[in-house]
């Protein structure tokens, strides 16, 4: 017998909606496993899926579509892991340490943490990448002084993420501007308007921190010890830094990313066997299980032993999780449902439509487990009908979705991203109150749409100083 499919009744969906992150929370707050947390939560999705009359048929095809959507993700994040490992072999990592121990002062530490990492993402594309490579080095430069870890992370990861928000380069970039259908570099123009502001009170917060916790912290006996085991295990040279300048020059010539990701790994794992003499057995199990190393010094030991295959399977697991509860509970309708009957019936003007994307942004992300492209996805299908009645132009739409969807995902304690993060930089969720630069972008969103600046009409013309565009009601 067919099942019927029934549209969810506002109830519903609130009821739902409650539930499933009451799962979440309570089971993560009880210290669960977050895989299986948010595996759970994916069960109670299923569950209100065959209650609404979605056959289970209908459910196993959109987790295998998601499945098979999210497949290279999946490798690009198994080879994130076998570079890490293989750089450390190469000396690429402990090079980039070398070196910026010897150039970097800890004052300027925190605020260039964020610029080159931002840099970093800009060129790549890719956050991901930035974090496992500028952001280990910083990192490792940060532990051989007095600074507070997780804030050169938060300033690390702020970087990583503005470079993945306005990156050409980017997943999230292009997803947001092609949903909306907004010319790519319209949409890259529109974000400037929230991302630079943003960026260089962030700088300001970072540097004042660098000059506060980091002035006169750099330890140098500790630093000297530190590179002097280094040189004593690598063979030391500018040319190991090379594989890094590799990730840039593979985005600049617009390589696919998994294309160029594996190149990557491929010359890296030659610089091992070339200059530090790895053999090609070692240098596979440091791929698969990460580099190994005892130097016999306590501190330098935790920054090498990193990286392989191993270090990013509970994060396969939490993005394959995340991924199939994210599709199933987009399936159920219930976020439509919620937006519709609810969200809408509240927005009278700009400045609400603005703020409430925002929000419907972050609870989709906390909901996805910062699933940012399902955020992205869900939010414009929801609010673009809003932007349009209202005479908004969707590349404020499209900016809006990045300055929530997308960043809200390495602040979300249960994410995919915020799980990368800790597992590559080996620290906790600590570091998210001090991404200053996440937090300031939707501030910078909602006065635009206060003011007027850096919001455009349907025919692109400036709004400066107009209340709103159009009085047409947004629910019938």
């Amino acid at each position: 017998m067919k099942r019927v499919r029934k549209e969810p009744t506002t109830l519903f969906a609130l009821t739902s909606f409650l539930l499933i992150i009451a799962v979440l929370v309570v089971l993560i707050n009880l210290g669960v496993n977050t895989t299986i947390s948010i595996f759970l939560g994916a069960v109670v999705a299923v569950g209100i899926a065959l209650a609404l009359g979605i056959s289970w048929d209908e459910i196993e095809k959109t987790i295998k579509n998601v499945i098979a959507d999210s497949t290279p993700t999946f490798l690009i994040v198994l080879m994130v892991g076998m570079l890490v490992g293989i750089w450390m072999a190469s000396g690429t990592v402990p090079a980039l340490m070398y070196y910026g121990m010897e150039l970097i002062s800890p004052t300027i530490l925190v605020p260039l943490a964020f610029v080159l990492s931002g840099v970093t993402s800009i060129f790549t594309g890719t956050s991901f990448g930035s974090v496992a490579t500028m952001g280990l080095a910083m990192v490792g430069i940060a532990m051989t002084t007095d600074i507070s870890i997780p804030l050169v992370v938060g300033a690390v990861v702020s970087g990583a993420w503005l470079g993945d928000k306005m990156s050409p380069l980017s997943d999230t970039t292009n997803m947001a501007s092609g949903v909306s259908k907004v010319p790519l570099y319209d949409h890259i123009g529109s974000m400037m308007y929230t991302t630079l502001p943003a960026a260089l009170i962030a700088i300001i917060l970072f540097a004042f921190a660098g000059f506060t916790f980091g002035a006169g912290s750099m330890d140098a006996s500790q630093s000297q010890l530190i590179m002097s085991t280094l040189q004593e295990h690598f063979n030391m040279s500018l040319i190991l830094i090379l594989p890094a300048i590799l990730v840039l020059l593979v985005s600049v010539f617009k390589m696919p990313a998994i294309l160029g990701m594996g190149l990557t790994v491929i010359i890296s794992a030659i610089f091992a066997m070339v200059f530090q003499g790895v053999g090609f057995v070692d240098l596979m199990n440091y791929a698969f299980n990460g580099f190994s190393i005892e130097t016999g010094v306590a501190i330098v030991d935790p920054m090498l032993n990193r990286g392989g295959v191993t270090s990013m399977m509970e994060l396969l697991g939490i993005f394959m999780m995340a991924s199939v509860m994210g599709a199933v509970i987009t399936s159920t309708g219930i976020l439509d449902v919620i937006a519709r009957n609810v969200l809408l019936k509240f927005i009278k003007n700009r400045v609400v439509l603005v703020f409430t994307t925002l929000i419907y942004c972050y609870v989709v992300n906390f909901l996805a487990a910062g699933g940012q492209i399902v955020s992205i996805i869900v939010a414009e299908q929801t609010f673009e009908e809003a932007f349009d009645r209202m005479g908004i132009h969707r590349k404020v739409l499209s900016r809006t979705l990045e300055d929530a969807g997308t960043l809200s995902a390495p602040i979300v304690p249960w994410g995919v991203a915020t799980i990368y993060v800790m597992s590559v930089l080996n620290v906790d969720a600590s570091y998210i109150p001090y991404c200053w630069f996440i937090f300031l972008v939707p501030v910078f969103s909602i006065l635009c749409s206060v003011t007027g600046i850096g919001m455009w009409n349907t025919k692109g013309e400036k709004m400066w100083g107009r209340q709103k565009a159009d009085a047409t009601p947004l629910v019938k």
